[in-house]
């Protein structure tokens, strides 16, 4: 089945989403059927931009969400006992959310740096990387990072591992950098892409190959690795040391009795999935 990539109405939902129900909950409470504590008892909140495909975004012409991200969260929260509910923030704001305790745990393509490290507990759930994704008018150039010297690259607001990655790089482009252009969500990434406003736009792997397959004649990307990373799930640094044990738990076990490969087989993501969940960008690590 074709998954159709919404653009602008994708960004218009979200943004209602949030108005409606990015606020802080009033009072934190007891999940009394799985023993852990969460902000709305019972239920377990995720705060996402909602729009990292193909992990957590909106088909075309649907209102839930939807993605192998989705059905990984759904698959813990139904081992914990709680019913999910996820909430919209921008990329950039995930972990001042988790520190409001707008919601539980974030999720949305996060992954791991020094930074992030000191404000948030990670917890890896899926091996990445960001590469260029261009034009289809433009496949076969910009395959190396210094092709792209001189050009305009856009990526998500927050994405500061990509920032020093692109910062690296320009350290070889002599006299014309790498300029960048910053987006609150993908969709509206391609559009900028499309409109021409930038030369290519920095998703991670598995978001490259979905939107090429799901849009031919639109999109082109190229083996090239800008950086790696794992994707990761987030939790807030001295906060619900449970809840993110329980999540560490609950998915090393979808690991181990093939839940988790099942549901990246079914997005036919073939290659970036862990035997065990990664702890705080420690492959072998453990809360």
């Amino acid at each position: 089945m074709s998954r159709k990539i919404r653009l602008l109405p994708a960004v218009l939902l979200a943004t209602a989403l949030a108005v409606a129900g990015c606020g802080k909950p009033e009072s934190a409470a007891d999940d009394q059927a799985g023993g852990l504590t969460t902000i709305q008892g019972g239920t377990l909140m995720i705060g996402s931009q909602q729009s990292y495909i193909p992990g957590e975004f909106r088909e075309d012409g649907a209102g839930e969400l939807t993605g192998f991200g989705v059905e990984i969260v759904a698959e813990i929260a139904k081992r914990l006992g709680l019913t999910p509910k996820w909430v919209q923030s921008d990329y950039s704001a995930l972990i001042t959310g988790l520190q409001a305790q707008q919601f539980d745990m974030g999720s949305g393509g996060m992954s791991v740096n020094p930074e992030r490290l000191q404000q948030v507990d990670m917890i890896g759930y899926y091996q990445s990387g960001a590469t260029f994704l261009v034009r289809a008018a433009d496949e076969g150039k910009y395959t190396t990072g210094e092709s792209m010297c001189g050009h305009k690259l856009g990526m998500l607001e927050g994405s500061t591992t990509l920032e020093k990655a692109v910062a690296t790089l320009n350290e070889k482009c002599g006299g014309k950098p790498i300029q960048i252009e910053f987006y609150t969500s993908t969709p509206l990434g391609l559009q900028g892409l499309l409109s021409e406003r930038i030369t290519a736009y920095a998703p991670d792997l598995a978001q490259a190959q979905y939107i090429v397959k799901e849009n031919p004649g639109q999109f082109a990307t190229t083996d090239y690795h800008l950086v790696d990373y794992l994707i990761n799930f987030t939790f807030g640094k001295n906060g619900n040391a449970a809840l993110r044990d329980a999540v560490f738990k609950a998915l090393g076990d979808m690991m181990a009795d093939g839940t988790y490969t099942r549901i990246l087989e079914g997005w036919n993501l073939k290659t970036g999935g862990l035997t065990q969940p990664a702890y705080n960008g420690e492959l072998t690590g453990k809360p």
